[in-house]
Order: structure tokens, then C-alpha cells, then sequence
């Protein structure tokens, strides 16, 4: 929630009946439900080619898990626009680079009580590598031997200018479209405390059998509400990368 009071002034010499003040609230929320079903034909089933039920029930949870992280990742990446605020938000215009994310956690750090993570896609994240093992001061650059040695023997960095960086794994909607869920194209600074992701009460789940068609068919489905509330807008960053 961001607000805002504006007062209008007093001008010398002016007569003014009264002032005014005005409070505007930005908030972003998400009230919704999620539901997972596979379906199959009772051979398919009983002939063992999609698994076990057990094994299809721990695949949906993994499904669900998936797009609850890539509904939490796209609400992120989009609530700041150089439209609607450019304060919060930084077109790069190339890979990220050390001036735009120092800015961006600074900017964070001084907003809230400090960054939480730095998040985005592997991809986007990766080129932190070139310059996250050393540091500048625009002139001169010192190398950190630490960050040097962890980049050659992981290929990655867990920080950067002390924000831990969290990659998240892109997953896709099915493997005959092979459409990405998550964006890649953005990367989100995020502060302490700023909003709430809750589900509300345990996942359910319902399985049935149509004897109608022949063979007869079997469809299992697991559900669950969930919310989502961004009341401290400002405490995120959004870099827009390419």
C-alpha cells in the first residue's frame, strides 16, 4: 500500500478558505482457486503406462506448486510499469548490469527494512556472474576471491552486495506447446514484509469413475483457495531485462 498526502500551500498575501488534503492507497490483491485433474481411461490406468494413482497425486501437487510460484512471479514482475511507476521500476534495456541492481537494492534498502531476495529465472539472473566477483567504484574494480571461486565451481552466486539471489526454475505448460510460465524478461527486487501469499485449508481432492463410456473413464482433481495481498508496493523493485 503506498500513501501519499498532499497539502496544498499557503501562498503570501492570498486568501484561501480552506486547504486540502487528499490520501491515495495502492494495493494489489488476489482472491482465487486453483485446481489440477488428470483424466484417463481405465486401461490406461490399469495398464500401469501413466504410474501409479500415488505417484500422479505427488506429480499434480508438484503442478500445483508450480503454478502458485508462477502466479506469486508474474504478480510481482508486472505491478510496476515505467507507465505507472518509475520510481519502482528500471527498463535495462540489455542483461542486467551491476549499475542497475545496485541502484535497484539500494533503492529497497532504504525503503524497507531491507531486501529479502533478488528473484528472477536462471536465465535472467546468470549474467550477475560476469560482474558479481568483483566490485567498482566506477574507476577501479577489486576482485572478491570468495565470490570468484564460488562462481567457477558452481556456475552461480547466492549473493550479490548482500541480497541473496534465489533463480527460479522455469517450468512449462505441457510438452507439445512448451510454453514458458514464468517471465524471463524480468527481474524483481524484493523488501521485507511486503504482502502475504496464504491457501486456506487443506488441498481436496476428488476422484470418480464415468461408467458410461467404454472403456470406462477415471478422473482425479485436487483443489484449494488461495490469497495473495501486496500492501507495501514500494518495498519491490522491478528490473525489466533483455
Amino acid at each position: 500500500m503506498r500513501k501519499g498526502i498532499h497539502v496544498r500551500t499557503l501562498v503570501p498575501g492570498a486568501i484561501h478558505l480552506k486547504d486540502e488534503i487528499t490520501v491515495s492507497e495502492r494495493m494489489n490483491y488476489v482472491l482465487d482457486g486453483a485446481v489440477v485433474s488428470v483424466g484417463a481411461s481405465a486401461w490406461e490406468l490399469d495398464s500401469g503406462e501413466l504410474g501409479t494413482v500415488s505417484e500422479i497425486r505427488s506429480e499434480m501437487l508438484s503442478k500445483l506448486r508450480d503454478f502458485y510460484f508462477g502466479k506469486v512471479f508474474t504478480s510481482l514482475s508486472t505491478l510496476w510499469t515505467a507507465g505507472n511507476n518509475a520510481t519502482n521500476f528500471t527498463d535495462v534495456g540489455a542483461p542486467i548490469t551491476a549499475a542497475a541492481l545496485k541502484n535497484a537494492i539500494d533503492y529497497i534498502n532504504q525503503t524497507t527494512g531491507g531486501v529479502k531476495a533478488v528473484i528472477g529465472t536462471r536465465a535472467a539472473l546468470t549474467p550477475i556472474t560476469t560482474f558479481g566477483a568483483s566490485w567498482s567504484d566506477g574507476s577501479n574494480a577489486i576482485e572478491v576471491p570468495d565470490n570468484v571461486r564460488e562462481i567457477m565451481q558452481t556456475g552461480w552466486l547466492g549473493r550479490y552486495y548482500g541480497a541473496p539471489l534465489l533463480a527460479v526454475e522455469q517450468v512449462y505448460d505441457n510438452l507439445d506447446d512448451y510454453n514458458t510460465m514464468i517471465p524471463t524478461d524480468k527481474i524483481v527486487v524484493i523488501g521485507q514484509n511486503v504482502g502475504e501469499f496464504i491457501t486456506y485449508g487443506d488441498i481436496k481432492y476428488q476422484e470418480w469413475t464415468d461408467p458410461r463410456p467404454i472403456p470406462p473413464y477415471w478422473t482425479l482433481s485436487l483443489f484449494q483457495n488461495f490469497a495473495m495481498m501486496i500492501d507495501k508496493a514500494e518495498g519491490i523493485f522491478v528490473l525489466k531485462v533483455s
